[in-house]
């Protein structure tokens, strides 16, 4: 490291990595925030797609063939159990509805038709269904009934029909007839079918993605976790998601569940329910720090394959100063007699480097001739001392010097 193409090195090298840091840490600091509106609308984007998939089924649909199928029978006389029957069954043909009821308000009467594909039209029952309780005094009924238009009811396990003790969601609208409100009729649908829809959002950029629903009263009812749906006691995602409605239908919202932060976009139907799209903060920050490490080992790489070029670069830039510093050393050995021959320096090139050793290599010539010719005088001048000594004292020295001494001396 003591060489100047050491020191040049570690220089830049050291500028290098400074440059490096700082583009790192901006870099990091920039794709954090990238990441995070990238992966937000990500859950954005599931919350919406869910949200409508869910409100086609609930609440336009629904609304739209209930509202056709109490048309039809509101057109229909009370007593004739088997017209009505036709068009709850062809409905239920169509729509593939679990279950489809008439409720009736002057003596609570009840149709009852579950979807069977196997039975034909022609085995309906003609008469009206004991379902064993006064289906008037069921809170959807109530609603339907104050409200007069549809409502789409709370999740709840059914008590009656061919689907009892499952949990249902009734879907309701008022039958009118000449004005009067005769009756409601409802339909049940799951609510279990509904994360089938959401596996389809599933993305491998959110791996803790969760899309739930909640009912009117905040109790999650469809979660891919059966556990929560099945849980009598509220939990952390249920508390927090009632705090955030308190304040806006729709938004974003945060909660810990399972000693994990998780991070929740929630929107809320026009009839209560409210779906949400929640994933844990490690899915934000997992893609950071993999984005982040990414970036460092390829800055690393750029980092020892640039030394390596460098290295090679410098050691070719800098090779002209050995050869300028070996043929100083040869002059000074020269003129210090410790050697007889003296060598040029050997640069081929244009730039500083050659015009030096071209301005060196003219010195040290003409330092050669100078000391050449002071040589042959100071020969000259022993033999010319030796003549005069013998009495001839018109002997000169002939030799031009270039030494001044040598020359005051041959004057």
């Amino acid at each position: 490291m003591k060489t100047l193409s050491g020191k040049l090195l570690a220089c830049v090298v050291a500028i290098f990595i400074v440059v490096i840091g700082v583009i790192m840490t901006y870099s990091y600091i920039s794709s954090s925030s990238q990441i995070s509106t990238l992966f937000k609308s990500i859950q954005k984007g599931i919350l919406d797609a869910s949200y409508t998939t869910i409100n086609i089924t609930m609440n336009v649909e629904a609304n739209q063939h209930l509202s056709a199928v109490a048309e039809q029978i509101a057109a229909i006389d009370k007593n004739d159990v088997i017209a009505q029957r036709r068009v709850l069954m062809t409905t239920e043909e169509l729509i593939k509805y679990p279950s489809m009821y008439i409720v009736y308000e002057n003596d609570g009467k009840v149709i009852l038709q579950d979807y069977h594909p196997e039975v034909g039209i022609e085995n309906l029952s003609s008469n009206f269904d004991d379902v064993g309780l006064d289906l008037r005094d069921r809170f959807w009924y109530k609603e339907t009934k104050a409200k007069k238009s549809g409502i789409i009811s709370s999740t709840y396990i059914s008590s009656a029909g061919n689907y009892k003790n499952q949990r249902l969601a009734t879907a309701t609208y008022p039958i009118i007839k000449n004005g009067e409100f005769i009756g409601v009729i409802g339909m049940d649908l799951f609510v279990g079918d509904f994360q089938k829809r959401f596996e389809n959002f599933e993305r491998e950029e959110l791996p803790g993605l969760d899309v739930y629903i909640t009912d009117a009263d905040g109790k999650i009812f469809s979660h891919k976790d059966q556990k929560i749906v099945e849980s009598t006691t509220p939990i952390e995602a249920e508390i927090a998601l009632q705090a955030a409605l308190k304040n806006s239908l729709e938004g974003e919202f945060s909660y810990v569940s399972n000693g994990k932060e998780r991070v929740g976009f929630y929107k809320q139907f026009p009839f209560g329910w409210t779906i949400v799209s929640a994933t844990t903060k490690s899915d934000y920050t997992d893609a950071i720090n993999k984005q982040f490490f990414i970036s460092t080992a390829i800055s690393l790489i750029l980092l020892v394959v640039g030394a390596m070029f460098l290295v090679i670069f410098i050691k070719k830039l800098v090779a002209p100063i050995s050869s300028i510093q070996s043929g100083l050393n040869s002059f000074f050995d020269f003129i210090n007699h410790k050697t007889q021959d003296i060598s040029t320096i050997n640069i081929k090139t244009n730039d500083e480097f050659g015009q030096m050793a071209a301005a060196i290599n003219q010195n040290i010539q003409a330092t050669k001739e100078g000391l050449d010719q002071d040589k042959q005088a100071v020969k000259e001048s022993v033999t010319t001392v030796g003549i005069v000594e013998n009495g001839d004292l018109t002997a000169r020295i002939t030799a031009n010097p270039r030494n001044p001494q040598l020359i005051e001396l041959k004057s």
